[in-house]
């Protein structure tokens, strides 16, 4: 039956507002009362003294974030507010116990607006500029094809293609949405070119790839988005301990290798196609690409600054002393230089997803007060690690903690949230290892991986979504992907353990 509607006068000045008889919005209206009753039973609680008042102000926010966050009562952006406000009242009402007196809101509100000085949240800051500029230059698209025309026509080589344009593209693209978003309209492209039916396995393989792939691929390149950002600030705060690209890329791309690998074969099994060359072969990927003319000066220019700026990032802290963040803004800086002319602002301001931006600056605020104020590690301590975990040979408690950690980040839609709650709890766990000859930098930086690998159901990550609004595959086709994935991905994390990352000084 279709839904009915009801409309209300307005006030003076709006218009006609319709009233739907929906159940969702009383759903989000409950979740967010149930998430401050979690707050609030959790802050009436007492405590040893390991867990200051501070700390467990900020676990009470953390609980309060987490059902709003896992039940989406409202948008990822929206909740950024929500987080920052929250943090500001509890820190700020909370006793501070070298002085015996209130911390004050206004030092709250400056601990819930930290990350927005970080030096990742300005990373991410740029690398979204620079990622909206490929886009849209169509730069993404034309790397893209080319990967195509060279693979094959072959439905194996295509889908191969893929997989190798989401690694490609990582490297050009800062952020995985982007990279998904891009692939996405040249899988599209393809399909509609060769006249493949949606529902045709090679249509679903092909979207599946891009699902999975631009996450697994992501976990290599330090500068491929928001999450390893973010992971390797929280890792330098806990440890100081600071990973450089190049070092990134050392201990992460062999293992997204891998579990690319693993992905691959994954779909090869479940969604066999042929060996027949598409109708037209190569010829109709070269006439895809021959669509976009002849490269233009703005295509040339910006090929050029993201060439540069891949190989400044590689060389950092070998060659030249300039980190990541600074790079990045020289990019952003030569990309609105006269002259060069590849964007200008109004161009720009109106692709950025300044939503993201928000979520990710409030969410670097929580886990640094997290791991400042050992909040993360009472919490790591209370949780896992009273599992009797810590006891188990080191390959047998990373593979429990991986999976511990890859069922969690399946509750978050945000990967940006997945971190914010996981890697401080993560860093407080390996903290809590005294005895295991594990590095904690290290120990948390496998564990990251599961945050990035973890996906089952559309909804699991905006990559997949992008995917999935295709209308190729179902719900019920990614979860005979992504599940056996997860099992595979995490024996092979163990794998690496006991080899590579040994070999490596990761552990």
């Amino acid at each position: 039956m279709e839904e009915k509607k009801t409309s209300v006068a307005a006030p003076a000045g709006c218009a006609t507002i319709p009233v739907k008889t929906a159940p969702a919005k009383t759903r989000k209206v409950i979740m967010v009362f149930m998430a401050v009753l979690v707050l609030i039973a959790f802050q009436s609680l007492h405590f040893s003294s390991d867990l200051t008042p501070v700390g467990q102000a900020l676990i009470s926010t953390l609980l309060f974030m987490l059902v709003i966050w896992i039940s989406e009562a409202v948008g990822y952006a929206t909740s950024s507010f929500f987080l920052i406000v929250a943090l500001a009242l509890l820190v700020g009402f909370s006793p501070d116990i070298a002085t015996g007196k209130i911390v004050g809101v206004n030092k709250g509100l400056s601990m819930a607006l930290s990350g927005f000085s970080s030096s990742a949240w300005i990373l991410v800051v740029a690398a979204l500029f620079l990622s909206s500029a490929i886009e849209m230059s169509g730069l993404g698209q034309r790397i893209g094809l080319f990967i195509l025309t060279r693979m094959g026509a072959k439905p194996r080589q295509v889908r191969l293609g893929i997989l190798v344009m989401a690694f490609v593209l990582t490297l050009f693209i800062p952020a995985q949405a982007a990279n998904a978003a891009l692939m996405t309209a040249v899988c599209v492209g393809i399909i509609e070119a060769f006249k493949i039916d949606r529902k045709d396995n090679l249509a679903k393989g092909m979207l599946l790839l891009v699902a999975f792939g631009t996450g697994i691929a992501g976990m290599g390149v330090l500068t491929s988005g928001a999450p390893p950002i973010q992971t390797a600030q929280f890792i330098s705060q806990a440890t100081k301990h600071t990973i450089t690209w190049l070092e990134w890329a050392k201990y992460g791309v062999p293992f997204s290798l891998a579990v690319g690998a693993v992905l691959f074969i994954l779909v090869e099994v479940l969604f066999p196609v042929g060996k027949e060359e598409l109708a037209g072969g190569r010829a109709a990927l070269r006439q895809e690409l021959a669509k976009r003319g002849p490269l233009c000066a703005k295509e040339r220019n910006l090929l050029i600054i993201m060439v540069v700026t891949i190989g400044l990032w590689a060389t950092g802290s070998i060659l030249h002393p300039i980190d990541s963040s600074t790079v990045a803004l020289m990019a952003v800086v030569a990309m609105f230089c006269p002259g060069i002319s590849v964007a200008n602002w109004k161009e720009m301001s109106g692709r950025v997803n300044w939503g993201t931006l928000m979520l990710f600056g409030a969410a670097i605020s929580l886990g640094q007060a997290l791991l400042s104020s050992g909040a993360a590690a009472w919490v790591a301590k209370s949780t896992i690690i009273t599992l009797g975990v810590g006891s188990w040979p080191s390959i047998l408690l990373i593979g429990a903690a991986g999976l511990f950690f890859a069922i969690f980040a399946l509750a978050f839609s945000a990967r940006s949230a997945a971190v914010a709650a996981l890697v401080p709890t993560a860093i407080g766990f390996a903290q809590g290892l005294p005895d295991s000859g594990l590095s904690v930098w290290g120990l948390t930086l496998i564990l990251y991986y599961n945050i990035q690998f973890s996906v089952i159901l559309p909804v699991n990550t905006p990559m997949s979504m992008v995917a999935y609004s295709t209308d190729t595959f179902s719900s019920r086709e990614m979860m005979k992907v992504g599940i056996p994935l997860i099992g595979a991905a995490v024996l092979l994390m163990m794998l690496f353990s006991a080899t590579y990352w040994r070999w490596v000084g990761v552990l």
